[in-house]
């Protein structure tokens, strides 16, 4: 019988997640001599499939088949050690004996628990979720597929705390809200790199296919230094797919929106193709991913104004990765490169050039991309890490109204980073230290507005981090970046801690604090141009913008009750307190000889955001509840000149999701979940309507549902179809300007109208 707590934490989670983040897997067919073989069953007996079984004394990774059986072969004679680690279930461990040439047969059972998942966004290293000291969710693949997500921003908005939004009526622009805070105070990861540019962080969120994601994991608040000091709300790490078996998956789905003219129709295709050369072969490390997906987004107009809600997205993404170990497997070389295309219009009149339509915001984009990483365990005690990158993203737009024919521009921005990060263990902790490089090239030319951007960014960054225990109850992470950001005159010192106290092995306490700032750099949403009262809305800097800096302070209790042998429980509670200086804010400063209207993003005192974060979960079997409830203040440290507000615009007070995943009998899969929007200040400008005006906006409350019925076509081949219905109530906004002269950026709530997906999956 397995030890369902490991001893060694550390050692323990990295050798669960070796597998999962390898993509490492030997067959389940097991030869009669040397080898170690067995099951892995829940404690009601229970095959666990896709279970990630690994030797700690050697780099010898397997996954559980359909019906919980694994084999790894050959194991030399003598101790090992045995680590198990399936989703939603605890760690377990063990160990036993093999004598020269004869099999050793072992059968292991897990038991469900909370805080199990192996991590690695938190610290930058392998860790059980329970040992981390910073507040930490993760989104699974099963909970991705769940939800019938389509990209990013589909996959994350189930995450309690989180909020993803439209900032734009026209071309659906969106951002995550972590904290309270905008998208630029979150950082996005792909695989534990800042892979996407400023100019692609516009968009970016949908149009990064979610079948590429393995995993998400969200780290709310910024106690870590090896992030990034822009990291002030958190960190949004994607887990990429990796390769266990050579195989086949193929995609359709269609989704049907509701409008006044009619129903709209999406059709989406995806496929992945994995191919691991010399599976069950002893030795075998080498793995390789193709991918591809076409979306086709169509237009919906919701009010019947003539004018687009839902812009048209057509995306074409296709790309490849590869990897190779080294070493006698303790040295991986990663490579992966990708291109996307998107082309996005809102407004009206779509069958003419957007130059003959009344409002047409059109962006036709494309991102080339490219990494290589080497990972090299060089002894128990050191690990290192380095990835160059470098992401080239260009854009041509048409921002214009009313038949404009000069409202053409173009922007470019290559992007190339260097990380490096070293992790030097022990017997009490972790030291890591690192430098990060990076060149960000902005050419932003709106020749009709007058607007030209052309600067050269660069960074260099160094930071130390060391995560210690401290007796056996208590671990402390802490740790300072230094910063030199071409944009900011000198260097800037952000120093971050975090403390974890468990008194009780069902009982944590974390607090942190951090530093942080964001240059005056940033390109994102509020430079984008969008359109109010039939003119283009044009966003400049000051001249004399200055870095914000920030300060965040976080404090969690988290409760895990034993319930039983075949249910674990969760409840939490998390109280934020964040503090921006120089804070960006833009404000109204229009020159009455522009045709244009023209914002000015400035600095502008202090703001502070701070509120407090519930939640609660259960998983019994397959069967996995999730609530959380988030309340949050926000204020200005003066009244901003446009409407006199001492309140952040767009920051609902409070907000929640609930949701429901249940594996039944005949291979069914139900989801059902809600989500709640309260209501919020939100800036309305004149052009519909005559004047501007603050408004107070309605709540909303929301309802998804969804089936799956996965249906075996022997061996490994399955058959899933699948269907679900978003916005079941159809909750959407009311006040909703019309016509040519509307305000593109009055829009809040719900993302979508009410839709009807059906999908079909083929695994070969």
């Amino acid at each position: 019988m397995s030890e369902l707590v490991p001893s060694r934490a550390a050692a323990v989670a990295a050798g669960a997640l070796a597998l999962l983040a390898t993509g490492r897997a030997m067959a389940t067919v097991c030869p009669a001599d040397g080898g170690v073989h067995g099951t892995v069953k829940s404690l009601h007996g229970q095959p666990v499939a896709r279970a990630a079984v690994t030797l700690t004394t050697s780099s010898a990774m397997a996954v559980t088949s359909e019906d919980g059986r694994f084999c790894l072969h050959p194991v030399t004679a003598g101790e090992h050690r045995l680590v198990v680690y399936a989703e939603g279930y605890g760690l377990a461990e063990q160990g036993f004996r093999i004598e020269d040439r004869q099999p050793v047969q072992l059968h292991i059972q897990l038991r469900p628990a909370f805080g199990a998942e192996v991590v690695i966004s938190a610290t930058r290293t392998e860790k059980r979720l329970a040992d981390v000291p910073l507040q930490v969710q993760t989104v699974s693949r099963s909970r991705i597929e769940s939800v019938a997500a389509r990209t990013l921003a589909d996959a994350v908005e189930w995450t309690r705390g989180v909020r993803v939004e439209s900032t734009c009526q026209s071309c659906n622009a969106s951002q995550i809200r972590l904290l309270g805070l905008q998208g630029p105070y979150s950082q996005l990861l792909v695989d534990g790199q800042p892979a996407l540019s400023s100019l692609a962080m516009v968009y970016g969120i949908e149009q990064l296919p979610a079948r590429l994601i393995d995993s998400i994991e969200v780290v709310k608040g910024g106690g870590s230094p090896a992030y990034g000091a822009g990291a002030v709300a958190g960190v949004i790490n994607l887990i990429p797919h990796h390769p266990d078996h050579t195989h086949i998956e193929a995609d359709a789905r269609s989704e049907r929106m509701g409008g006044a003219a009619g129903t709209a129709e999406t059709p989406s295709y995806s496929l992945v193709a994995d191919w691991t050369p010399g599976e069950g072969t002893p030795g075998s490390g080498r793995a390789a991913t193709f991918h591809g997906q076409v979306d086709r987004v169509a237009p919906v107009d919701v009010d019947g104004d003539g004018f687009s809600e839902v812009s048209i997205r057509d995306l074409d993404a296709a790309g490849a990765s590869y990897h190779e170990f080294f070493l006698d497997g303790s040295a991986r070389l990663a490579a992966e490169v990708s291109y996307l295309s998107e082309f996005r219009r809102g407004g009206d009149r779509f069958h003419l050039p957007p130059e003959q339509a009344e409002v047409a915001e059109q962006l036709d984009s494309n991102r080339r991309s490219g990494a290589v990483s080497w990972l090299h365990t060089v002894s128990s005690l050191w690990d290192w890490r380095a990835t160059v990158s470098h992401a080239a993203t260009g854009r041509a737009s048409y921002y214009g109204a009313g038949g404009d024919p000069g409202a053409f521009g173009a922007t470019r921005n290559p992007l190339w980073m260097f990380d490096s990060h070293v992790n030097r263990g022990g017997d009490r902790g972790t030291v890591s230290f690192g430098v990060q490089a990076g060149r960000d090239l902005i050419d932003d030319r709106q020749p009709a507005y007058g607007r030209l951007i052309r600067e050269t960014y660069r960074s260099v960054s160094g930071f130390v981090q060391d995560d210690r225990g401290i007796g056996d109850h208590v671990t402390l992470l802490y740790g300072l970046r230094v910063d030199r950001h071409s944009a900011v005159d000198g260097s800037i010192v952000s120093p971050r801690a975090a403390l974890m106290w468990t008194p009780r092995s069902d009982l944590t306490l974390r607090v942190s604090h951090s530093a942080g700032f964001l240059p005056p750099a940033v390109f994102d949403e509020e430079l984008h141009i969008a359109l109010l009262g039939g003119k283009a809305m044009v966003v400049r800097d000051d001249p004399g913008l200055r870095e914000e800096t920030s300060a965040s302070r976080m404090a969690s209790l988290e409760w895990r009750p034993t319930v039983g042998r075949r249910a674990s429980m969760a409840f939490d509670a998390t109280v934020f307190d964040t503090r921006i200086d120089d804070l960006f804010r833009r404000l109204e400063a229009d020159d009455p000889a522009t045709a244009e209207l023209e914002f000015l993003r400035t600095n502008f005192g202090r703001a502070r955001v701070r509120g407090l974060e519930v939640g609660w979960g259960l998983r019994r079997g397959g069967l996995t509840v999730d609530a959380g409830y988030a309340w949050q203040r926000t204020e200005l440290g003066e009244a901003e000149p446009d409407f006199g507000s001492t309140t952040m615009f767009r920051t609902p007070g409070e907000y929640g999701t609930a949701s429901v995943q249940w594996p039944l009998a005949r291979e069914l899969s139900v989801f059902a979940g809600l989500r709640y929007t309260g209501s919020m200040l939100a800036p309305h400008y004149a052009g519909f309507i005559a004047e501007d005006r603050l408004e107070v906006t309605a709540s909303f409350l929301t309802w998804d549902l969804g089936l799956s019925r996965r249906f075996a076509l022997g061996g490994e081949r399955r058959l899933t179809a699948t269907v679900a219905l978003r916005n079941l109530t159809d909750e959407y906004q009311r006040d909703l300007d019309r016509g040519p002269f509307r305000d593109a950026g009055y829009v809040y709530g719900p993302r979508f109208p009410r839709s009807l997906v059906v999908g079909l999956k083929v695994d070969l």
